[in-house]
């Protein structure tokens, strides 16, 4: 007798103890969710570089997906960016902050920047890029931070037109940097639609879109990498932590639209100065990490 109500409280106990785990997780995957959110839509970016040592960390503590900790949390990020970048794009279109043109031919050289980034990454040491992108990161964050070079430019359809080539070939230098990497998305096209004279929201409008079928395309690909490994902690659906994703954009998609509406109402050279600083922080977080 005293034996079974020992094996009930230890029971008790364990699911007590599962329950707590699972609200701590909850709360944790939220606060990531809104602080990426954030950053999506102000900045235009996808919110990988903070979503994905967040959820390395998690994962770590909760023993979850150990050897594939890494895969997951990258595959878990780039599905919920699917999610923050629709909702910011959406916000952003409403506002008239995506050019779409120049969008198309981006994606465009994307896609063939991305393959042929994944084809090079076993003959390029990962150090050397992870170098020169640190390095191109504080010199554009500088400029940005510093107002270098401010003067007012003619609209990029005045300057360049939009059947010129030069947009096929930025995204495909941002792909293969994507691929190899591993960032690089928002944090590059934004700097360079600035440099060809677009309006700084506009830049990042055009930049949010341009992270939703990066993301998507990297989603299924892991989702098929995935599929069916033993090792995967449950709920997963090949190397995507259903969990966090579904609570991570829970505060993402919501928090996006903040951070657009906080983008709108900010200065231009605020904006640029504000986004100087979180390329610099990014830099920073690549030279510790």
């Amino acid at each position: 007798m005293a034996s079974q109500t020992l094996t009930q409280y230890n029971r008790l106990n364990n699911n007590q103890t599962d329950f707590s785990y699972m609200i701590f997780e909850f709360i944790i995957f939220l606060s990531i969710g809104a602080a990426a959110g954030l950053l999506a839509g102000m900045f235009g970016v996808g919110g990988g570089a903070l979503i994905v040592p967040s959820l390395i960390f998690t994962l770590n503590y909760f023993n979850l997906g150990d050897p594939w900790v890494n895969h997951i949390a990258i595959a878990t990020s780039l599905a919920t960016i699917i999610g923050t970048s629709l909702s910011s794009s959406y916000i952003h279109n409403k506002n008239h902050n995506i050019q779409w043109p120049i969008l198309k031919k981006m994606v465009l050289g994307c896609i063939i920047g991305t393959l042929g980034g994944s084809y090079m990454t076993p003959y390029i040491p990962g150090s050397w890029l992870k170098w020169v992108f640190i390095i191109f990161l504080i010199y554009v964050s500088i400029k940005f931070i510093l107002q270098i070079d401010k003067k007012t430019k003619n609209p990029v359809s005045k300057t360049i037109p939009f059947n010129n080539q030069i947009f096929i070939f930025a995204g495909t230098l941002i792909g293969i940097f994507a691929a190899l990497v591993g960032v690089g998305g928002g944090v590059l096209v934004v700097p360079f639609l600035q440099r060809c004279g677009i309006d700084m929201r506009k830049a990042i409008g055009t930049s949010a879109a341009f992270t939703v079928p990066v993301a998507i395309g990297g989603t299924i690909g892991y989702i098929i990498a995935g599929w069916n490994n033993p090792q995967l902690p449950q709920y997963c659906l090949g190397f995507i932590y259903l969990p966090a994703a579904f609570v991570i954009m829970l505060a993402s998609i919501p928090m996006a639209k903040v951070g657009v509406q906080i983008a709108q109402k900010l200065s231009i050279n605020k904006l640029i100065r504000f986004f100087g600083i979180f390329l610099l922080l990014l830099a920073i977080k690549l030279i510790i990490s």
